[in-house]
């Protein structure tokens, strides 16, 4: 599982049985799904973060202001449910790289253990039904990658490091120390988790509608940047 040309295979393959078992909060109001009424599926945002960079705190607003709903580490929770494994066993794979002795060990060692390809079949799967549902902004698993990019905005947000850390510091109180070693692994692991698994490089802005750099904008600001292009990208 380690080239775009599987992961197309797989949302070929497996998205369409897929079904949210719980429908996405109503949409936000009449003006809206009158622009949005051509679309075939969809809307969607899609946010690639670097840690500490802000994400979770500009999805929130962005749901506020679009009555959509945002996920997160509930697409972890579906993943869990659909393959009977507990959500710590699959952080071990929640866009994460894995070689593939240290796959075979970990399934052979932990029965519940699903293995990459299955989690990431169920990503997919889970990540495409909230697509096709629409009116969800959904944050990581390199979604901008595989989603059909005319249905929805891919975001990506960064941040300069000293800014992360100290966000991460202060958001988990723990040392600014500690704070640098995770943001920098997080940022090690989620390079080689789309290097692998989609083929690509995480910071190539092509694989982006909009990159927004929190060093220099406030969420308010970011928000009607993402808003703006939402409206003129799926309007036109």
């Amino acid at each position: 599982m380690s080239s775009s040309s599987n992961i197309e295979q797989i949302i070929e393959k497996q998205a369409r049985f897929w079904e949210v078992r719980e429908r996405i909060a109503d949409e936000g109001g009449e003006a809206a799904q009158r622009a949005l009424a051509h679309l075939a599926e969809g809307p969607w945002i899609s946010i690639s973060k670097q840690l500490g960079a802000g994400s979770r705190e500009l999805a929130r607003k962005l749901s506020d202001d679009l009555h959509w709903q945002w996920f997160d580490k509930e697409i972890l929770t579906a993943i869990s449910q659909h393959t009977n494994s507990c959500e710590q066993i699959l952080s071990r794979l929640d866009e994460h790289a894995i070689g593939s002795i240290n796959d075979y060990v970990a399934q052979m060692l932990v029965s519940e253990d699903p293995g990459q390809a299955t989690y990431l079949r169920q990503m997919v799967r889970v990540v495409m039904g909230l697509a096709k549902q629409g009116n969800a902004i959904i944050i990581g698993r390199g979604a901008n990658f595989f989603l059909d990019p005319q249905f929805g905005l891919r975001v990506r947000l960064v941040a300069p490091l000293e800014q992360r850390v100290a966000r991460v510091a202060v958001t988990e109180g723990t040392s600014r120390d500690a704070a640098r070693s995770e943001v920098e692994q997080n940022d090690a692991q989620q390079t080689a988790f789309i290097r692998q698994v989609f083929g690509r490089d995480i910071d190539d802005p092509l694989g982006f509608d909009l990159v927004l750099n929190m060093g220099g904008v406030d969420e308010d600001s970011a928000m009607r940047a993402i808003l703006a292009a939402l409206r003129q990208k799926l309007q036109a």
